[in-house]
């Protein structure tokens, strides 16, 4: 895959990194501390805005293993924030080594269904896993169009 570099940002605890490939958007964020709603809110505005397809591909990167503080309210929220973009299919993969994220993922997969927004994610100690997880999703939505 050709990527193309569209936009990077930084806001607190948090910078992003998104490239496109055939029309489709990675974004790749990186948090460097504790993360609340309050704080993923301008990022997820901005990699948004940069979508310009239905489907939202995201790695999250914490391999540094700070603090996600999510309440299921506010995995609704961004849910329907996503969904209210047009996004129909939300893929995720997160770095990280945290054992319980996979309860986290199965938690949004449940709020995502009644979103009606197609869910697929994994959790992962390691960057190249991610990568290849969300890169293969997007191959085949890609084909799929």
């Amino acid at each position: 895959m050709k990527w193309r570099k569209v936009a990077t940002g930084s806001f607190t605890n948090i910078k992003y990194e998104t490239k496109e490939c055939c029309g489709e958007f990675l974004h790749i964020v990186t948090q460097s501390g504790a993360l609340d709603k309050e704080d993923r809110v301008p990022g997820y505005e901005e990699t948004l805005a940069l979508t310009k397809s239905s489907n939202y591909f995201c790695i999250l990167d914490n391999r540094k293993g700070k603090e996600s503080l999510l309440s299921m309210a506010d995995m609704s929220n961004f849910g329907d924030m996503l969904v209210s973009h047009g996004i129909k299919r939300f893929i995720y993969a997160v770095i990280t080594k945290d054992p319980g994220y996979d309860k986290i993922i199965k938690l949004i997969k449940a709020i995502s269904t009644t979103k009606e927004l197609e869910f697929e994610a994994i959790s992962t100690p390691d960057f190249a896993t991610a990568e290849k997880f969300v890169v293969t999703q997007m191959c085949e939505y890609v084909k799929a169009e």
